[in-house]
């Protein structure tokens, strides 16, 4: 079953957002995304903060990720505030054609 996380960032502009992207090598025309992820959406939230939803394929392929990349590219950025972060079992995923 896929499961997507909410992670909430108090602080965080589009910059300090685009600065982790390079990092993590997502900004590359080749995209080398990681395994099961499916979706990425992000965006400023009203409170001046960002907001980030990933859905997964599992919880596995997600701590795989945070492990071996985003962990590392979170330790150069530095200075970024802790998140919150809500796990959602995912129920539906109906998509528009």
């Amino acid at each position: 079953m896929a499961i997507a996380y909410v992670v909430q960032l108090s602080g965080v502009d589009a910059a300090r957002y685009e600065a982790l992207q390079e990092e993590l090598g997502f900004r590359d025309t080749k995209g080398d995304w990681p395994k099961g992820l499916i979706s990425h959406l992000a965006g400023a939230t009203p409170d001046g903060g960002w907001c980030v939803v990933d859905v997964w394929d599992s919880r596995a392929d997600r701590d795989a990720f945070v492990e071996s990349r985003l962990g590392p590219a979170l330790q150069k950025i530095r200075d970024l505030p802790p998140p919150k972060i809500t796990p959602v079992e995912v129920y539906n995923s109906d998509r528009r054609p």
